[in-house]
């Protein structure tokens, strides 16, 4: 999942800067935007370890 979105950035990146003029700003801005949405699915996807420990009673 992460790989695919840095491999989209880095080949895409060329035609973008193209695109919008040259220089590199559209591939900062693409993959700053990618690395902020993998971040984001990597803390709501992946599970959270364990639980709440049961307490014992004494």
């Amino acid at each position: 999942m992460f790989l695919s979105n840095e491999m989209i950035v880095s080949l895409g990146s060329g035609p973008w800067d193209q695109l919008f003029g040259g220089g590199n700003s559209p591939a900062f801005a693409v993959g700053a935007v990618a690395g902020l949405v993998g971040g984001l699915i990597a803390v709501f996807t992946i599970p959270r370890p364990g639980g709440q420990k049961p307490r014992s009673q004494v």
